[in-house]
């Protein structure tokens, strides 16, 4: 009984060191931003110009911010400076969902072994 105790606290102890480091990470998250940002090559319309008959010579790259509000697809057109910025805090955005995730999976190992615990500690 008090070996199963024992490797029930190890287990618990490497699980606070994970959880620990995932919460670290999330701390240096830097700003977040939804949606995503994407790049388009576009032609302009005019018959005349090269872009109309060669993909190579379309006009661009022109960066875009695409999100989702009220269930309708919403898009805006972005400045360089734009999207160097939103790209990196969209890219933080997603980091942040990974680490959410890992610690809700860790969260689901915890919680059985902190039960059996508690059982032990209610045998003794």
């Amino acid at each position: 009984m008090a070996s199963r105790r024992a490797q029930l606290n190890a287990r618990l102890r490497r699980y606070e060191e994970k959880y620990q480091k995932l919460a670290a990470q999330l701390a240096e998250t830097g700003y977040v931003y939804d949606g995503t940002v994407g790049r388009q090559w576009l032609t302009c319309g005019k018959d005349n110009c090269a872009c109309a008959s060669d993909p190579a010579r379309r006009h661009g790259p022109y960066a875009y911010w695409t999100t989702k509000l009220k269930g309708r697809t919403v898009s805006r057109r972005l400045s360089l400076a734009e999207a160097q910025l939103l790209e990196v805090w969209v890219e933080n955005r997603r980091e942040l969902e990974r680490i959410k995730n890992e610690m809700i999976r860790l969260s689901k190992k915890v919680a059985p072994v902190l039960l059996e615990l508690q059982t032990h500690k209610s045998d003794a």
